[in-house]
């Protein structure tokens, strides 16, 4: 979805949409968009709990990153809301340095960190999406470090489970890369931490998700693009 992709232009802006199934009922949707024009990747995301589950867990996330069309991340921002609870990430990357900021609010507590940390060429969560999708379908190792909550996170993908698969959903069938990893030693926190394996089909001709089964904290949920 990059130029570095060879299959797609500049100039572009695509949204994907989810719903986040758990026990065969949709707890939440998500959704993420890319725009990708003057050699920039600007990437916002957002999910939230839906139904029943709103009810019992009122759970939101939204954030955005801005990077170069080589992946390096300039700019991160992510809000983290469950039940009472708020983080905020904010992180500025620049060449050598990483401006690091964080704030944590439960009720009326309030607690902010802020310092400066060596940027080792690390990606942020959001850019990464992109950068495994292609790194995975042209069958390169994973190379660039995730940084988030002030630390890197190398997450590499099982490449002898790459396989082609055609998989339907809604009556439209799909050309799919599929991949597993195991991101469980990020540490998210709440109810998204990573637990274990993560199952991925991959576009094979777009850079999207089609469909996911993660492990996190509450057990295995899945994802279907709408």
């Amino acid at each position: 979805m990059i130029a570095l992709l060879n299959t797609v232009s500049y100039g572009i802006e695509e949204k994907e949409c989810y719903f986040v199934r758990y026990l065969f009922i949709t707890v939440a949707e998500a959704c993420i968009k890319y725009n990708i024009s003057s050699g920039e990747i600007k990437i916002e995301a957002e999910a939230h709990t839906v139904g029943f589950f709103k009810l019992m867990k009122d759970i939101s996330y939204a954030g955005f990153s801005t990077a170069t069309a080589d992946f390096n991340s300039k700019e991160f921002f992510f809000r983290k809301k469950e039940k009472e609870s708020i983080e905020l990430h904010h992180y500025i990357f620049g060449a050598k340095w990483i401006s690091y900021k964080k704030i944590t609010i439960t009720g009326a507590d309030e607690k902010k960190e802020v310092r400066k940390i060596k940027n080792n060429g690390y990606i942020d969560p959001l850019t990464a999406t992109l950068y495994y999708y292609r790194q995975v379908k042209e069958r390169k190792p994973i190379e660039k470090k995730i940084f988030y909550n002030g630390k890197e996170y190398f997450v590499p993908y099982k490449k002898i489970k790459i396989k082609e698969r055609d998989i339907k959903i809604n009556n439209r069938t799909y050309r799919t890369v599929y991949v597993e990893i195991d991101p469980s030693k990020i540490k998210v926190g709440g109810i998204l931490q990573p637990t274990g394996l993560w199952k991925l089909w991959i576009d094979k001709n777009k850079n999207r998700l089609i469909k996911g089964e993660i492990r996190i904290r509450i057990g295995k949920v899945q994802l279907e693009i709408k």
